[in-house]
């Protein structure tokens, strides 16, 4: 018989457990969380943090069960929403992700985790092909946190998607001054410099990205397209002349 010396209260257990959880320790944590839960099957903390843990094992619809009931619980727990849309998002369920982030943006709109969740969503919009709306979500964020380059980034490739291509090379140039290495702006700006036959810039800007990542065979291969492309105008324009 285990003496009651030994046996620990559910907060300690929480201590252990999120103690665990940041060493990613994270089945020793999901232990800890399922003993609290044999006690108290409502245990909010619990509940949560055991979602957190299966969640970073990748085990994403375990993890969307405990967030489940989370959100039967207490309905306006932020949190629970967002991770809720995060696992959905790693089982590709884009649709249902946003409408999570909606969730969180409608409890907690002045949060300081409401420009990731705008972007976010707005990328699960952009996969499904939705442009004009990612360009809002982008848009929104870029409000609340005007010096985050991805979402600029983000937000050009999206104003690509509707041939917006000269937005394309403002929101990429504006996240290269943000971050003058993020190579993704440089590709982002050739593929538009590109559609615009402007041939020569594109090169220079598939150039840049492959100095960042050699492997990176998207820039390559339109690195190649561009400069064919360059020297047939260049053929045509002595031809014309």
């Amino acid at each position: 018989m285990r003496s009651s010396a030994k046996r620990k209260n559910p907060e300690k257990l929480i201590i252990e457990g999120i103690a665990l959880f940041n060493l990613k320790k994270y089945n020793e944590a999901i232990e800890c969380f399922d003993r609290i839960l044999k006690l108290d099957p409502k245990n909010i903390d619990a509940l949560f943090n055991k979602g957190r843990a299966l969640h970073n094992l990748h085990k994403f619809n375990t993890a969307l069960s405990c967030y489940d009931s989370v959100i039967r619980i207490d309905p306006r727990h932020s949190k629970a929403w967002r991770w809720k849309g995060f696992a959905l998002r790693s089982l590709e369920r884009f649709e249902e992700a946003s409408r999570c982030f909606d969730k969180e943006i409608e409890l907690e709109p002045d949060g300081d985790y409401a420009w990731y969740i705008w972007h976010n969503k707005g990328q699960m919009v952009h996969i499904m092909e939705q442009f004009e709306n990612a360009i809002q979500c982008y848009d929104n964020a870029i409000k609340l946190y005007p010096e985050h380059a991805d979402a600029w980034y983000c937000k050009g490739l999206a104003s690509y998607g509707i041939n917006k291509y000269e937005d394309t090379i403002k929101c990429c140039e504006k996240a290269l001054d943000i971050e003058p290495d993020y190579f993704h702006a440089w590709y982002g700006k050739g593929l538009a410099l590109h559609s615009l036959n402007n041939y020569e810039e594109a090169i220079k800007c598939y150039e840049k990205v492959i100095e960042n990542d050699p492997m990176h065979i998207d820039a390559w291969f339109n690195k190649r397209l561009a400069a064919h492309s360059l020297v047939r105008f260049k053929g045509n324009t002595k031809l014309v002349l």
